[in-house]
């Protein structure tokens, strides 16, 4: 299955982490972080269709209704091609694991 899937490329998820980055306020941050960040969760299905959301991955939003869900924190600095690559190896572990 996963073999023949056909993932967003490293340049679609990279331009969607950069094209957040700017949404990054200075209140996001919890007790934990120094720096302020957001959660992106983008979540594909068996078919390629994917979605994604910014924030918490409560039970609503766009990446909901998508079965396998890779969940990264976007930093100011972050480099958005790493993000993008640890995004595509979270959801190719998971399409693994349902093989």
């Amino acid at each position: 299955m996963a073999q023949t899937l056909k993932l967003p490329t490293i340049k679609e998820l990279s331009s969607l982490i950069k094209s957040i980055k700017p949404h990054i306020c200075d209140d996001y941050k919890d007790e934990n972080d120094e720096l302020p960040r957001i959660d992106l969760t983008c979540a594909i299905n068996d078919n390629g269709e994917w979605g994604y959301q910014t924030g918490d991955d409560s039970y609503s939003g766009a990446a909901y209704f998508y079965p396998h869900w890779a969940v990264v924190s976007i930093y100011r600095r972050s480099n958005s091609r790493d993000l993008a690559k640890e995004i595509r190896e979270q959801w190719l572990e998971l399409l693994a694991s349902c093989a």
